[in-house]
């Protein structure tokens, strides 16, 4: 007799661990980075522990993101991989999704949405660490008497003439 799903024997009520049937146990694929968390299997995505509801299309590109994590996917592995091989490039198909992937992070926690980079001209990347701290602008250098210095061209060099420009001669 199988015990009810309510008593304290009852695997369901550990907390510490997942119940899967025996024809998948040992095959339980998860993919972890940082507070991100991709069940696989069970198609769910985790935030910090909390679930998160996303479109299985944004589900598949976070996978091979989060799979590839540190590495840069081109637009066209993206689009073969989560769409069908040779997929048109020329729609705005993955930007919309990638915007959505971050929206769904951000949702979460603010701080995820830097992880999803785009890397201009070739693809995108799903950061492993999360990126550093922006170093601040240098200060504009100083005279010794605590003036800023501003660098000007000569004045001889001022409305002098250009070859090829029609400046005065």
């Amino acid at each position: 007799m199988t015990p009810p799903r309510h008593t304290p024997t009852a695997p369901a009520d550990r907390g510490d661990y997942v119940v899967v049937p025996p024809s998948t146990q040992g095959r339980l694929r998860l993919l972890t980075v940082g507070p991100v968390e991709l069940d696989l299997d069970g198609k769910q995505l985790r935030i910090a522990g909390q679930v998160t509801h996303i479109p299985m299309k944004e589900f598949q590109l976070l996978a091979m993101l989060m799979d590839n994590a540190g590495l840069v996917l081109t637009r066209r592995q993206l689009l073969d991989e989560c769409w069908e091989p040779g997929h048109p490039d020329g729609t705005k198909t993955l930007d919309v999704h990638i915007k959505r992937v971050r929206e769904h992070l951000a949702a979460a926690d603010p701080d995820l949405r830097a992880r999803l980079r785009t890397v201009r001209g070739y693809g995108y990347v799903f950061d492993a660490d999360p990126p550093g701290p922006v170093a601040p602008a240098p200060a504009p250098s100083s005279t010794p008497d605590g003036d800023r210095h501003v660098s000007r061209l000569p004045h001889a060099s001022r409305g002098a003439a250009r070859p090829g420009r029609g400046g005065r001669a």
